[in-house]
């Protein structure tokens, strides 16, 4: 049994520590948006998630992220729920982007099914065309312009307040590092590639804009990933995705915000610290969103006038369950002179 009035309470101190920080600052086109991922996760769920849905269309985001799994592992692959779930993208207020999961396409091999033709089907239900899903889309620039990684046109792009977003296709599962599965190493390598390609030209737009913060969504949760490779002592399919983030992070010097899905456990993480003994990045934080049975969504308010620019917080539906108690991560202690 969950401990629901602790949860209650904790949800509660960090909203209002968010909604603090919010009305203390003096900002211009402050706006919102909601990410979600891992989820619905079985007819079972349905109901649920269209409460979520609702909720967030209520909230009038500027835009929201589905940061990939609309599936279980466990479920089959078809046709008819890629549709359905394009609807319900498409019954959202505003804008809706998607990033792929796992869970639709590398996983489906524990049904009998191609990964790679249930990705080709992904890219041609999702991203036919330059703009996003929802009720009201907006245009968007995609990999597909790069001659080099064309193919990748789920990898795509938008500007708001002059803060730079960006999806990036990196999924559990090792990434898709899979020796003993046909095919996956070429398209691990290509897609590693192509993504860290993509990283490199978002921080590069944003350097060019002088953008005031950069926010990269994607599936997996890559860090624990890379250090329990690391201690297995076998390939990461997340090396050179952090390498990249790490490298362009650390050159830009403003806010960067990582919102993945992955763990179904909401987690608020600053100063992140990557998986080479670096040490914590002042600039970098993470966010990761709940998932599987706990349907809700993360909200963050986007200050481009802050110092902080990302402020985010639990978007908590009050007529489904309450979700187990939130991952918060303190930042590291000042070291004592």
């Amino acid at each position: 049994m969950r401990a629901a009035p602790a949860c209650s309470a904790l949800v509660a101190t960090l909203l209002l520590a968010g909604l603090s920080a919010v009305c203390g600052a003096e900002a211009a086109e402050r706006f919102s948006f909601v990410a979600l991922g891992c989820m619905p996760y079985g007819e079972a769920n349905f109901p649920a998630f269209e409460r979520l849905l609702t909720e967030i269309s209520r909230q009038r985001p500027a835009f929201t992220v589905h940061c990939g799994d609309t599936k279980s592992g466990s479920e089959a692959p078809t046709e008819a729920f890629l549709v359905r779930m394009k609807d319900w993208f498409n019954q959202i207020d505003g804008a809706v982007m998607y990033t792929p999961g796992d869970n639709e396409w590398t996983d489906v091999h524990r049904n009998g099914a191609d990964p790679l033709v249930w990705l080709g089907k992904i890219r041609a239900t999702y991203f036919a065309e330059e703009r996003s899903l929802g009720r009201n889309p907006v245009p968007l620039v995609t990999q597909r312009r790069d001659p080099a990684h064309a193919q990748f046109v789920e990898n795509a792009r938008w500007t708001r307040g002059g803060v730079v977003f960006a999806t990036v296709h990196v999924v559990g599962s090792n990434n898709n590092l899979s020796p003993n599965l046909p095919g996956a190493m070429e398209e691990f390598r290509a897609r590693d590639a192509a993504n860290a390609s993509w990283i490199r030209a978002t921080f590069a737009e944003a350097r060019a804009t002088e953008a005031p913060g950069v926010a990269l969504f994607f599936q997996a949760e890559p860090i624990n990933a890379v250090a329990a490779a690391v201690r297995a002592q076998r390939e990461s399919g997340f090396t050179r995705f952090l390498a990249t983030i790490e490298a362009e992070a650390r050159a830009f010097a403003k806010p960067v915000l990582l919102v993945h899905a992955d763990e179904h456990r909401y987690r608020l993480e600053p100063k992140v610290a990557f998986a080479n003994g670096a040490g914590p990045m002042e600039n970098v934080t993470r966010l990761e969103t709940f998932g599987a049975n706990d349907l809700h969504a993360v909200l963050v308010t986007v200050d481009p006038a802050s110092p902080q620019v990302f402020l985010a917080g639990p978007l908590i539906v009050p007529s489904n369950a309450l979700p187990a108690l939130p991952r918060v991560k303190q930042a590291p202690a000042a070291k004592k002179k």
